[in-house]
């Protein structure tokens, strides 16, 4: 499915992450090299929930499991387990948020996790009928799906990083409209970020698929290599670091996981891993990576959420 109907006339230059508001490239040189955009409709995977379940994980359950394949599912973090469980929106266009916060209950150390599903399709439409006129656009992008969200929590035990506890699971919807910030700095159900700028460290990486994964579902694995380039996961296994920054809110998760499908980019995806850090001069950590299906690879790089100054708030290389 294309998105313009007259893709051989037209040059789309879309973004999601990268560009100025204006759709300029606003990509720093040290960015790792992406794909051209064509005029082309990313497809997402088709493994997804409805507003009112969940996938099955392990897809045929732990039954179904070898003994190295239990291994990987008792090695899975909170935040892979929790996107696993979410699935892929439904939505031409979307956004996947995960929120991780370390809860205290009965004395027990919980992981709570917001997944949030939002439809940047509205947002999309709206930017192409602008630039190239209504006639032009695919009418599948004019898709105003509420946007998804669910609350889940796990519990830490021994030999098993994350222990849903499903009996705590809540699902909610909100309307398309809505638009909090998310963790770059803008709002989550735009397409665009022009304040990432500027990224160090890029290199090639490998995605390792769960056992009982199909290629048409790489958004875990990403979270899973994110994980371990912020060495959350070491040596396969889960492991968070010895200290819980101060000043963690609903506003403020520990960690913050943003993964964008990009249309137009031959189905490419774009995946940030966002870590606040008990820093004065820094905010946060960030980790990048974008996956190219067609090359599968991934490519990670390394920035900053600069706390101070002039570039307070903005990813950075080096912060002053």
């Amino acid at each position: 499915m294309t998105i313009l109907r007259q893709a051989a006339a037209l040059a789309l230059p879309l973004c999601i992450f990268g560009c100025s508001a204006t759709g300029a490239d606003d990509v720093n040189a040290n960015s790792p090299a992406e794909p051209v955009p064509e005029p082309v409709l990313s497809q997402p995977p088709t493994s997804s929930p409805t507003s009112t379940s969940l996938n099955s994980v392990p897809p045929d359950g732990l039954d179904s499991l070898s003994e190295s394949d239990f291994r990987y599912f008792q090695s899975m973090g909170p935040l892979e387990y929790a996107i696993r469980l979410g699935g892929v929106p439904t939505v031409p266009t979307w956004r996947i948020r995960l929120r991780l916060y370390p809860v205290q209950q009965d004395g027990d150390l919980l992981y709570q996790v917001k997944v949030d599903h939002y439809n940047l399709s509205p947002a999309l439409y709206s930017d192409l009928v602008s630039s190239y006129g209504e006639e032009n656009v695919d009418p599948i992008l004019d898709n105003n799906t509420s946007h998804q969200h669910i609350d889940l929590e796990f519990l830490p035990v021994m030999n098993v990083a994350a222990d849903w506890l499903s009996e705590s699971t809540q699902m909610s919807t909100s309307a398309v409209a809505e638009s909090p910030t998310c963790g770059l700095g803008t709002s989550c159900s735009v397409l665009y970020n022009p304040e990432v700028q500027e990224w160090n460290g890029e290199s090639t990486v490998s995605l390792e698929m769960a056992p009982w994964a199909s290629d048409s579902d790489p958004l875990p694995t990403m979270v899973r290599t994110l994980a371990e380039q912020a060495s959350w996961l070491q040596n396969d296994f889960w492991t968070m670091p010895p200290e819980i920054p101060e000043g963690i809110s609903s506003e403020r998760p520990w960690v913050e996981v943003l993964v964008t499908n990009y249309p137009g980019n031959g189905g490419g995806y774009m995946a940030h891993w966002i870590e606040r850090i008990a820093d004065d001069s820094v905010q946060a950590t960030v980790h990048r990576l974008f996956y190219d299906p067609e090359a599968i690879s991934g490519f990670v790089s390394k920035g900053y959420i600069c706390g101070r100054g002039a570039e307070a708030g903005q990813v950075r290389a080096l912060c002053p």
